[in-house]
Order: structure tokens, then sequence, then C-alpha cells
């Protein structure tokens, strides 16, 4: 099969022939029909998410598809089921993938009739992190809701979410990016040019959700939260002891380790989509252009979210 691989990291990544995988006995092997994009790709690439296992090594981890085999233990899936979720450990880069049931890592779910295979690729990772992060941060009706960095995919997917749930949501955008939250659900937007002297004169939010910024960039929330509110962070970048000491709640979500990181989770974010609650935003690639499309991504030229259409083999 064709699949975008590296042999070490810090490679560009290359479309080449290697192996098919097989079904062990709690394993179904899908045809990938689409793949999604995410930062956490490139960052795996480059070495930024530890050392890689086993050589080649297949890049992506979000997917759509089609079940071509299980194994004799496998009850969750059947041969002809469509599928979608993140297949952490074989990669999703490729013609097929395979995924294990009860690996809580690598999540998957069949795909609902009304949702296609470009849009189920799009979805795991970061709505995943989106819907987690609400809720960790309690949002409900009423919630003040500061999220920084609204206008990329878990941003935008965190604004339908707490909209949803009649959250009272500012959204920390690029300015060509207003029009666009605001349709999402954004109660009103504030340019990230400038954003920290238009935050200190803002009334105090109960919690916020940071998807872009450094430890020193979030620091400033402490000037907008009220006591007790609660804050979370999507790059790892949140000092716990440091808002603690201020009577924040802080956290750093890792999405694996969220119970929203789960089968259920994803039959969830589906149905947001099918019923009308999700709409997500995206561009189709070639799968040969993944490699490109990773530079860019790690040089900060993000065009949107991005899906990579898969051939069939042969």
């Amino acid at each position: 099969m064709q699949a975008i691989v590296i042999d070490a990291t810090g490679e560009r990544g290359r479309l080449d022939d290697i192996p098919a995988p097989q079904a062990g006995p709690r394993d179904a092997v899908v045809r990938v029909t689409f793949a999604g994009i995410n930062p956490i790709d490139w960052k795996v690439r480059d070495g930024h998410a530890g050392a890689i296992e086993r050589r080649p090594f297949v890049l992506g981890q979000d997917f759509a598809g089609v079940v071509e085999s299980v194994g004799s233990e496998m009850r969750e899936v059947s041969a002809g089921d469509r599928v979608f979720g993140v297949a952490r450990g074989a990669g999703a880069y490729a013609q097929q993938t395979v995924v294990t049931a009860g690996v809580g890592v690598s999540p998957f779910a069949r795909i609902p009739d009304a949702v296609g295979d470009a849009v189920a690729a799009a979805l795991p990772t970061p709505v995943l992190t989106a819907f987690g992060s609400l809720e960790l941060l309690d949002v409900g009706p009423g919630t003040r809701l500061l999220i920084a960095g609204a206008g990329g995919s878990v941003g935008s997917a965190a604004v339908q979410i707490a909209r949803s749930r009649g959250a009272d949501i500012t959204a920390l955008v690029r300015p060509a990016q207003r029009d666009a939250i605001r349709a999402l659900g954004a109660t009103r937007t504030i340019d990230d040019i400038g954003g920290s002297e238009a935050l200190a004169r803002d009334d105090r939010y109960d919690a916020v959700l940071d998807v872009i910024s450094n430890g020193g960039a979030l620091q400033r929330y402490w000037a907008v939260l009220r006591a007790g509110g609660t804050l979370v962070s999507t790059t790892h970048a949140a000092d716990v002891e440091w808002f603690a000491a201020r009577d924040i709640r802080a956290a750093n979500i890792v999405m694996a380790q969220t119970p929203q990181s789960s089968p259920q989770g994803l039959e969830t974010i589906a149905r947001w989509v099918a019923d009308g609650t999700l709409r997500v935003a995206y561009s189709e690639r070639d799968l040969a252009d993944a490699p490109q499309i990773l530079d860019d991504l790690a040089a900060g030229h993000a065009g949107g979210k991005i899906v990579l259409r898969v051939p069939p083999a042969g």
C-alpha cells in the first residue's frame, strides 16, 4: 500500500509503498478514504512528541474510511462499516490503517449516514480537544467564556459547542476572522492584535480556553478571570501553580487522556455534525501533498483545516 512515511524524526516524509497492515484478533483493517491533518502530525514528524518506535513510520492519526476485515474477537465494527477515529498506533496517511478495540488513545466509531467521509476525517483531534476542554471548564448556560485562537479548528469547534450550551462567548481572533466567528456563535470578538489591552478593559470571565499562547502570554488572563475562575491551555503552557496562587484553576489538556477520547466521544461529535450543531470548514488535498502541507504548518503558514484524499489501492 502507499503511505507517507519517515525512517527517522526530522525527515519531511515521502510517499512510499509499504506492506499493508494485518488484523490481529481485536483489530479492524480500514481502507482509508480521507486523513485529517493536525499540528500534532508535524510535531511527531519533527521529534517534538517523543521518538518513533517503528520504521518506516506512517504519519498522521485522524482518518475516515471503510472496514475491510476484522479479527476473530472484534465485535465493535464489521466489514463494510464506515468508520472514523484516531489511528495513533498505525498512522493515517495511508491507503490502509488498523485500529484495535479497547485502546483509549486510539478511539474509533461508526460514521452516521448523514456525515461524509471527508468531514468525518476533519473531526477527531480538534473537536475532541474542544469538547474535552469545555468539559474541564464546566461551560454551561451563562458561562462568560473567552476563547483565544477561536479561528482555528479547535477554537471554532469550541465556539459552536459552547454556543449550544448557552455560554456567552468572547473570541480573540484575527481581524479577517471576525464575521465568520460571530456567525458560528461568538457574542463578541476582540482582535488578537492589541488583544491584551482590550482584555484589560473587559469584564471578568468565568473561563478561558487558549489554544495558541505560550506561558508568558497566558499570564495576562489573571487580570480578566474572576476569582475562582478556570483556564485550559491546549499548548501545555499553563503554569498551574502560578495560577493556583492567584485563585485560578488552570489545566493543560491532553486530548488522548480525556474521557471524550473514546468511541462515545466520537459518536457525540459526529451526531453534532449530523444534527447541525457543528459545522466544520475544510479543504481537500492529495495524499502526496502531505509533506509540503506539514512543512507549511510547521512554519506557521496555516491555511485552514485540510484533509487528504487517499486513493484506493491498485
